[in-house]
C-alpha cells in the first residue's frame, strides 16, 4: 500500500501506471473565476481552488495516480498546489502562440492560432496504462489530448468536473462530490439542467456536446444496461 492509496499489480508483476493530467493551470485561463473573500462568504461557498486541490488529492493522488500538470514554457502554474511527487510537462509552443488574441488585444484569425502537439505531450508521460484528464478547455485542448491518448491505446477518460466546467459545478452541493467523478451522474445533472427546453432537445444538445468517446458516456450507459 502506498501512502497515497492502493498500488495495483498487473498479472505480469508490473505495477499499473495511472496518471491524472491537468492541462494548463495558468492565470490567463482561470483568473476570471477569482473573486474576493467577501464574495465567497456572502455566497456561502468555499474558494474554488481550495476545492480543486482537494479533488485532485482525493480522487487521484490518494488513489495511486501520478499527478502531472501540462504548462506552456512561458507560463507558471497558478491556482494549483503541486506536491513534491507531482510532475510538470511542457508544450512545444508558447502561450503567446496558442492564444486567440494578439498583443494589442485583437482576436487572431483561426489560421494564426496554434495548438500544442498532443503526441509531444503524451510522449513525455512514458508508458501509461490509464489516464484521466482535466483542465482547460473540455471541448478543445482537453478533448484533443484525450483523443490522442485513446489513439495510443491508453484507457482514457476526461473528468469533466475538473475541467473549465468546474467553476460552475463545485458549489452544486446536490451534485458535486469531492471524492469521486461519475460520468453518468454528470450526464443526468446536465440533462436535468437543460430540461426547460424539453427532454428531447436536452438529450440532443448533450449528445452533440459530449459525443467523443473520451467523455465516457457510452461506457457508463453500457454498464447501466448490463
Amino acid at each position: 500500500m502506498s501512502k497515497y492509496g492502493k498500488i495495483i499489480s498487473l498479472g505480469d508483476g508490473r505495477v499499473e501506471n495511472k496518471i491524472f493530467l491537468y492541462l494548463y493551470p495558468i492565470q490567463d485561463f482561470n483568473k476570471v473565476f477569482i473573486f474576493t473573500n467577501e464574495f465567497y462568504e456572502e455566497m456561502q461557498r468555499e474558494k474554488p481552488f481550495d476545492v480543486l486541490n482537494k479533488c485532485i488529492n482525493e480522487r487521484y493522488r490518494k488513489q495511486g495516480y501520478q499527478i502531472v500538470y501540462a504548462l506552456y514554457p512561458d507560463k507558471e502554474i497558478f491556482g494549483i498546489n503541486p506536491m513534491p511527487n507531482d510532475k510538470i510537462i511542457y508544450t512545444d509552443i508558447t502561450f503567446k502562440e496558442a492564444s486567440g488574441y494578439n498583443d494589442d488585444g485583437t482576436e487572431k484569425e483561426d489560421k494564426d492560432i496554434k495548438y500544442s502537439n498532443e503526441q509531444y505531450l503524451i510522449n513525455q508521460l512514458g508508458f501509461v496504462d490509464k489516464i484521466v484528464i482535466g483542465g482547460f478547455h473540455f471541448s478543445d485542448c482537453v478533448r484533443r489530448v484525450a483523443e490522442c491518448c485513446l489513439e495510443n491505446g491508453i484507457d482514457t477518460l476526461v473528468d469533466l468536473d475538473l475541467t473549465d466546467l468546474f467553476f460552475s459545478l463545485y458549489y452544486q452541493n446536490k451534485y458535486f462530490k469531492i471524492e469521486e467523478y461519475s460520468p453518468l451522474r454528470f450526464r443526468e445533472y446536465m440533462i436535468n439542467k437543460m430540461n426547460m427546453y424539453g427532454d428531447e432537445f436536452a438529450e440532443m444538445i448533450f449528445n452533440r456536446n459530449y459525443s467523443s468517446p473520451v467523455y465516457g458516456f457510452s461506457k457508463e450507459e453500457n454498464k447501466k444496461m448490463k
